[in-house]
């Protein structure tokens, strides 16, 4: 029963090499997903802020006690 694979050093370093690469790379990648998804998250949540709506204003001018429009009414001629 052998204890270990008998790889020449330079296949060895060649392996270390490629794996540590490979690793940086996935890290690389991972991390601009994350960019983009955080970038666009961002992007929405500012939009929603920035976009009020009407029943949003509808709502505050109620909080607020001022009214959106009077009521019409005809004077008698």
């Amino acid at each position: 029963m052998s204890d270990g694979v008998d790889l020449p050093t330079a296949v060895a370093q060649q392996m270390m090499v490629e794996s540590a690469g490979n690793i940086q790379a996935s890290n690389r990648n991972s991390r601009g997903v994350f960019d983009a998804v955080m970038g666009a998250l961002a992007g929405t949540v500012q939009t929603n802020f920035a976009e009020v709506g009407v029943l949003e204003s509808r709502a505050v001018s109620g909080v607020m006690a001022t009214p959106v429009a009077g009521p019409t009414t005809k004077q008698p001629a």
